[in-house]
């Protein structure tokens, strides 16, 4: 077989360069190879071991290869192969550095087990074309042994990361790309292979407005993108958290569970202080002894100033949730650990790139001692006015596409307004008492604006079901000493199951097939003892306006957390193994924010924070999927500061 590695193996297949994963195939025995064809084409070969429903191998064409090794002490790492790309190599003049590669489709094909090589001909191959002494064997690690007039070995082995330079026929080294770009131990291969046209090409669905953002991203100014629910601003981050260099971006979250959604971290694990940065035993946000004790923490921590200093910019997401004295002292610490504390510059110079909507859920804030809370939000703070951001609020709705008029009246429910017509349509969709009873739709989910009111809704539900009760529990791996707050982890340390459970997925598994987060369904029976016991779920899904039906077994999924220990600033690293699924006769409107849900029941009568009530209406895609069992107009309201700075950012935007 050769040089390969025996691993598990999940393959994520995107709809777009920067897209949601369209497929995932997940292997948990495989042989991975590094093969090439006899035209020269190089292929990344995944072989499945034992019983699969692949009987086949499967077969990536390298294209502009990206490694990720964040996680490689754990025994994890991640390869990224895009499709069409333009490449420079500089062992060709000025004038014919650039090359227009051909590159085929990526997207996973069977191979055949007996000549996995034979499957592109030599016209559409993604490899160099063959120019003097430099040939497509010459730009790859693996080949058969090359005869060769210098003395060394005949012969070449695959190399892990970072590859020695090979040499040519005369025994001479060929010259590797010679770019601006530093490659740094942590950087990807795919900044080596440099954007001729340094532009980003959207896809068919990108919008105007994602452009602007992506274009002064790329300009190093200090963003702010916002934008109602639905509108795709969690697209547009995880497009532009692919665009920039990952060993220079930042991404954080103001929670454990918003973080593990988009691979970040949190805010308090990455800024190094932890509790420090929000503690409320300071009567000011930067007091003297505040001050003195994160210079003192960063330099007992040489590691820490290093991470501070070596990212360029910082993606922020949900920093509606983040309160006035956590951006304030986020970006005191910067400049404390990029020795620009007394400069000019926010952040220390790094650029900031923000996601959030202010209409949404607030921050939760305690007054610090001997003092009242002035100003709660993060746009409060007098570092928000100095970074000078460039706002832009998306428009289009993708979430109710289907329906504008209810992408109307969410728009003025957003904006604490509640006008006749709202009112008539919202009083359309209430339950009478006689009805409140009868079931919707069998995958219907309520919202309720506790938790506590949530849990028992589930536990009733699951007793009142006969049969067998399944009990997952999950596998958590990290310091014992450490225990991580419930709340960190979006998928449950304990689920109990049984036939007839309504489940809701809590992880993107397939999108060809609509199984996205938030995608309800019902468990119509479990595997055999000897297969894992695992859940099979008979899930509704949308598509094209009607509900249609997929079965799939669930299975174990990883999720990994970064979180901050203590005072001390330190940062520890849980990873959690379990079901993608939660009980979903009803969740928490907190739990339900990010999702999108086809028929909803809501209950609006405990509303007791601005914007709860937003969040649940706006979760529907339309108006007929809505049952509303109580309400009232004063259930819909926004904080006056809210409504203010939008009236602000709105009246100074321009185009960028």
């Amino acid at each position: 077989m050769g040089l390969h590695l025996k691993c598990s193996v999940s393959v994520e297949e995107l709809s777009s360069k920067y897209g949601p994963i369209k497929r995932t195939i997940k292997l948990i025995k495989a042989r991975i190879a590094l093969v090439k064809s006899d035209n020269g084409c190089l292929i990344i070969r995944i072989t499945p071991i034992g019983p699969h429903s692949y009987s086949k191998s499967l077969g990536y064409i390298v294209s502009e290869p990206t490694l990720h090794k964040k996680f490689l002490r754990q025994g994890k790492a991640t390869i990224v192969l895009v499709e069409n790309a333009w490449k420079r190599f500089s062992n060709v003049t000025r004038r014919r550095s650039l090359l227009p590669v051909d590159v085929p489709n990526t997207s996973l094909s069977l191979l055949d087990e007996l000549s996995p090589l034979r499957i592109l001909p030599s016209s559409n191959c993604n490899s160099v074309p063959v120019s003097g002494s430099l040939t497509a064997l010459d730009l790859s690690p693996i080949g058969k042994p090359v005869k060769s007039n210098s003395t060394g070995s005949t012969s070449r082995n695959l190399m892990s990361t970072p590859i020695r330079k090979p040499k040519n026929r005369e025994g001479m080294q060929v010259k590797r790309p010679s770019l601006p770009i530093k490659l740094g131990t942590e950087e990807s291969f795919s900044h080596v292979l440099e954007d001729m046209s340094n532009k980003t090409t959207l896809t068919a669905s990108g919008t105007t407005e994602q452009a602007r953002v992506i274009s002064l991203v790329k300009r190093g100014v200090n963003v702010f993108c916002t934008g109602g629910a639905g509108t795709g601003k969690s697209h547009l981050l995880r497009k532009i958290v692919g665009i920039l260099p990952p060993a220079e971006t930042a991404v954080v979250a103001s929670t454990g569970v918003a973080a593990s959604l988009i691979g970040g971290t949190t805010v308090h694990a990455f800024s190094g202080i932890g509790q420090m940065l929000d503690s409320t035993t300071e009567p000011e946000d930067l007091s003297d002894s505040w001050i003195t004790s994160v210079r003192q923490r960063f330099l007992s921590d040489h590691h820490l100033v290093a991470r501070w200093k070596r990212i360029r910019r910082i993606i922020i997401d949900e920093v509606s949730m983040i309160s006035s004295r956590v951006f304030t002292r986020l970006e005191a610490l910067a400049r404390i650990a990029r020795d620009n504390y007394d400069s000019g510059m926010t952040f220390g110079g790094v650029q900031v790139i923000a996601f959030g909507d202010f209409f949404q859920l607030p921050p939760v804030v305690l007054p610090s001692v001997g003092t009242k809370v002035e100003g709660k939000f993060a746009f409060d703070s007098p570092a928000w006015k100095a970074c000078r951001f460039q706002n832009i609020e998306l428009q289009t709705a993708w979430r109710q596409a289907g329906d504008s008029e209810y992408y109307r009246l969410l728009n003025e429910v957003r904006e604490g307004r509640c006008p006749f017509w709202v009112r008539k349509a919202l009083e359309s969709r209430t339950c009478t008492e006689t009805n409140k009873k009868q079931t919707f739709h069998e995958a219907t989910i309520r919202l309720c604006t506790h938790r506590r009111d949530a849990e028992i809704r589930n536990r009733e539900k699951l007793e009142s079901l006969s049969g067998e009760n399944k009990v997952f529990l999950a596998k958590d791996t990290g310091p014992p000493s450490f225990r991580p707050p419930s709340s960190t982890f979006v998928a449950p340390t304990r689920l109990e199951l049984k036939v007839g459970s309504q489940v809701m997925l809590i992880r993107n598994l397939d999108i060809t097939r609509g199984l996205v987060n938030g995608t309800r369904g019902v468990v119509e029976s479990f595997t055999p003892p000897s297969e894992g016991s695992f859940p099979e779920v008979r899930f509704f899904t949308s598509a094209r306006g009607s509900i249609r039906e997929v079965n799939l077994v669930v299975r174990p999924e990883r999720w990994t957390a970064t979180l901050s220990a203590g005072g001390n600033g330190g940062e520890v690293q849980f990873t959690r193994c379990q079901l993608p699924l939660c009980l979903a006769w009803a969740i928490s409107i907190h739990k339900s924010q990010g999702i999108t849900l086809d028929d909803v029941e809501v209950e609006l009568s405990k509303v007791f924070e601005h914007g709860q009530a937003y969040v649940a209406l706006s979760r529907c895609r339309s108006l007929s999927g809505l049952r509303l069992l109580d309400w009232r107009p004063e259930c819909i309201r926004v904080d006056p500061a809210v409504i203010r700075f939008y009236r602000e950012i709105r009246g100074s935007r321009t185009d960028p």
